[in-house]
């Protein structure tokens, strides 16, 4: 599967981000201080986190159901959905922080957490481009085997942009790791 140039490219690709996403989280566990990280919201956040969770689920239904060329669509339109609902939650939790005086400038766990959230909302949309081009690729458009290989890559990127989450939820909302 790795012989492939799409799914090389996917995981070289993953690599460099890991090593992004590592630096940030170290960031956030050096520069960590008590002021801000008593605001953040754990059920909520886990409501949010299970919808990511979730989305993972419809991702791999669609990746593996590659015998019906409407089923895997309606799969990757779900993870979407949930994907926008992941979104909507942590953009409310940033905004609500905002609002109760944690900022970049005032702590420096507002800068890690408003960073490196920031940065993984990026990645999150950028996987919701992803999975929304596949969608509208066109059953007369490419091979069968060409959308197989682009759900694949997809979903090996959505599976990625899911576990980065799991660490940086475990780290920052987990009162294990405060």
């Amino acid at each position: 599967m790795i012989r492939q140039p799409v799914y090389l490219g996917m995981a070289m690709l993953m690599i460099a981000e890991s090593v992004l996403f590592l630096m940030l989280i170290l960031a956030l566990v050096y520069f960590h201080d008590s002021q801000g990280r008593s605001d953040l919201r754990l059920p909520e956040a886990a409501g949010y986190t299970g919808c990511l969770l979730a989305s993972s689920f419809t991702m791999f239904r669609a990746a593996s159901d590659q015998e019906s060329r409407s089923r895997p669509g309606l799969w990757m339109v779900a993870t979407i959905v949930l994907g926008l609902i992941f979104l909507l939650g942590e953009g409310s939790e940033c905004a609500r922080l905002l609002r109760d005086g944690i900022t970049m400038s005032g702590s420096l766990f507002g800068t890690a957490f408003f960073t490196l959230t920031g940065i993984y909302g990026v990645h999150v949309i950028v996987a919701l481009l992803l999975v929304g081009n596949v969608v509208a690729i066109k059953p007369g458009d490419e091979s069968v085997a060409r959308t197989r290989t682009a759900v694949r890559a997809a979903a090996m990127y959505w599976y990625f942009i899911s576990a980065i989450w799991i660490a940086i939820f475990s780290i920052v909302y987990l009162p294990v790791f405060v």
